[in-house]
């Protein structure tokens, strides 16, 4: 690789607050309105024009795992479930833990509630470094049509998903699966319109068999007026169809919609998979970009040709960013291990506590979910395509804030899917819910570090408690 050396120059102050967030995906917005909840000043940087991040701008309009939410996530639901705009969460009715929603209504109920906090955001302006002088974090380096500024901040938060800050700050990083790097594959959401729900419904209610088994049950809701269905996922025997007559790509085996709106004709299609990529490599991102869009034009040709009640659909639109899975995770104080979650760990400092049931760990490398490797859907695939085959064992452990600092790195914390875990559990806590329960800890920890001059790496657990406990996210 070649190397130019950038001439020295001057960076004029955009902003300067107690807290600066870098990223308003879910744990970046989150994490703001944390932070000016607990009494800081905060600026927030998105390169986009709008928050929300893999929710609005990947277009993944499904809060998986709803039972987790709390605190800023759930009023985050029920806002939205007020403005007609998602069905409402309600334990005690449901069974089905994936909540469906409107993108629109996601972008204007996080920008409402980042404004209603105080948090000063700064759209349109990406976050490209960590301001630092004589080796210590200050704030945050920016870019935007400005050119090139910087955010003066006690408390930085890290929330690009990549860990970019805390990368280029010099922490030490995972990357991928342990055995061999390899990451998740990307997917490219895209939207059908045009589409007969009911007809759809019909069809998988007729062939049991075309339908994943875990997506049988509790899928209709009403969000205000509208009635919405969480997922439709398999057509396994339509795939194979289509793949015979050269009609689809060999890495294909289940054709998967979501978030479909049934009297809008409207829904998510969720089936697109790059794979053997990495998403901080723009070459991989560019080839998945390509890619995706080949494979967009196949998947609708199919859905129209294979799929009853697809007949008149059409492509409405592609979402703005492709979906990135994972990458990168930051080493930690503390790093979530596989042997943790087995052992049902337990920390002073707990921020979440998951409660799943593990596969036994003579299995844990050959089921994944969403794996490395092209065998997605299919019969080698046992957690999509057979999970009544899969044994589990029931495990509940804890998640430290200390896995959101990274080891050696003062003023700084990361909060997202690069949060120090292993990559199975990364699987569960690279979603939505489990980054915004992040964010709000890691905006209470940042804001107490900056109004109280606590180091990162020794804030008083029982401070940390008493602000979430206040906030409502409590363990």
């Amino acid at each position: 690789m070649q190397f130019v050396v950038e001439k020295e120059k001057k960076l004029a102050v955009l902003a300067t607050a107690d807290v600066a967030v870098a990223g308003g995906g879910p744990a970046g917005f989150v994490a703001a309105i944390a932070a000016a909840r607990a009494g800081a000043s905060v600026v927030l940087t998105e390169e986009k024009g709008y928050l929300g991040g893999v929710a609005t701008a990947v277009m993944m309009t499904a809060l998986v795992g709803s039972g987790w939410c709390r605190g800023i996530s759930r009023e985050l639901m029920d806002r939205m479930a007020d403005a007609g705009g998602a069905p409402r969460w309600e334990p005690d009715k449901r069974t089905n833990q994936t909540t469906p929603f409107d993108a629109e209504c996601f972008k204007e109920t996080a920008l409402a509630m980042c404004l209603e906090a105080g948090v000063r955001l700064f759209l349109y302006t990406r976050a490209c470094a960590p301001y630092e002088e004589d080796g210590v974090i200050k704030g945050v380096i920016t870019e935007s049509k400005k050119g090139r500024t910087v955010v003066l901040a006690k408390q930085v938060i890290d929330c690009t998903g990549d860990a970019d800050l805390a990368r280029q700050a010099g922490a030490e990083m995972m990357v991928g699966r342990e055995t061999d790097g390899a990451m998740r594959p990307f997917a490219m959401l895209f939207r059908l319109g045009g589409l007969n729900i009911p007809k759809i419904l019909d069809y998988v209610r007729e062939n049991p068999d075309e339908l994943q088994p875990q997506h049988t049950r509790d899928t209709l809701h009403r969000a205000g007026e509208d009635p919405v269905v969480t997922r439709v996922s398999g057509f396994y025997k339509l795939v194979e169809q289509a793949k015979a007559a050269g009609d689809l790509y060999d890495h294909i085996y289940y054709f998967r919609l979501e978030t479909l709106w049934v009297d809008r004709g409207v829904s998510i299609c969720n089936t697109t998979r790059i794979y053997h990529v990495d998403g901080t490599d723009p070459a991989d991102l560019t080839r998945g970009e390509i890619e995706a869009r080949a494979q967009i034009r196949k998947l609708v040709a199919f859905a129209r040709k294979y799929i009853p009640g697809c007949e008149n659909a059409f492509l409405l639109d592609v979402a703005p960013a492709i979906g990135v899975r994972e990458t990168m995770r930051i080493v930690g104080d503390v790093s979530v291990t596989d042997e943790d979650a087995y052992a049902d760990a337990r920390y002073e400092d707990a921020i979440m506590t998951m409660r799943s049931g593990l596969v036994p760990r003579e299995l844990r490398k050959q089921l994944d979910v969403h794996m490395p490797d092209p065998i997605e859907g299919s019969d080698q695939d046992l957690l999509e395509k057979h999970p009544d085959r899969v044994p589990h064992e029931p495990h509940t452990y804890q998640l430290p804030f200390r896995m959101m600092v990274p080891k050696g790195i003062d003023r700084l914390l990361v909060a997202g899917r690069a949060v120090s875990v292993s990559h199975m559990i990364d699987g569960g806590t690279r979603n939505m819910i489990p980054c915004m329960i992040f964010g709000q800890a890691a905006g209470v920890g940042a804001a107490l570090c900056a109004l109280n001059g606590y180091c990162t790496h020794a804030l008083p657990t029982e401070a940390l408690r008493a602000e979430l406990e206040r906030q409502g996210a409590d363990q």
